[in-house]
């Protein structure tokens, strides 16, 4: 059987399943090396700088893939909802807005906080702090790099180390409860099609 592109009342798509599984995958590796880079890697040791330039790549990716995402999503047929109650209909929008917002924020804050640019291999990564935008901001409202890329880290390290965590392993728990406990299709509309 041929699996449809689009999405229809009763599934997710070929396009929206691509995009919710690169994005997942993007960001646990994104996460994977920055914990890395901090837990096992020093800024001295020589691998601490491609894990890195990994975790800042992916995390571009996640907010690259996020646009056309919600423009999907927001553009195209939304499956129906599986019967359930109106709380757990609320609590799933509420969640799935949630992580939206954070695919946004993490690559958004990420960058505003680098400073200096780099080599992502294929291409120049220019740091916020360097570019001219920032040189603006900077000579129009009189604040330095410090005292700007102190508040957008702390705003960055906060969201990743303790917020999206909890958003993200309550989505993956309802997942799986409903693929376990309730067995209605939820998970598997998400995996293939029919």
């Amino acid at each position: 059987m041929k699996s449809a592109l689009k999405n229809s009342s009763e599934g997710y798509g070929v396009v929206a399943r691509w995009f919710h599984w690169s994005t997942a995958a993007a960001l646990i590796a994104a996460y994977l090396l920055a914990y890395a880079a901090i837990w096992i890697a020093t800024q001295e040791h020589p691998s601490y700088l491609p894990l890195l330039r990994g975790h800042v790549a992916l995390g571009l990716l996640v907010g690259i893939l996020t646009v056309p995402r919600l423009l999907w999503r927001l553009t195209g047929v939304k499956p129906r909802d599986l019967p359930g109650s109106p709380v757990g209909h609320m609590l799933a929008r509420v969640t799935h807005a949630s992580l939206y917002v954070f695919m946004l924020l993490m690559p958004l804050t990420g960058y505003l906080g680098t400073n200096k640019g780099f080599d992502l291999w294929l291409f120049y990564f220019k740091g916020f702090g360097s570019s001219s935008m920032f040189a603006w901001l900077s000579s129009t409202y009189g604040f330095d790099w410090k005292s700007f890329e102190a508040p957008v880290d702390a705003i960055h390290h906060f969201l990743g180390e303790w917020v999206i965590w909890v958003v993200v392993a309550l989505h993956a728990s309802a997942a799986l409860y409903h693929h376990f406990a309730l067995r209605d299709g939820t998970l598997r509309r998400m995996w293939r099609s029919g």
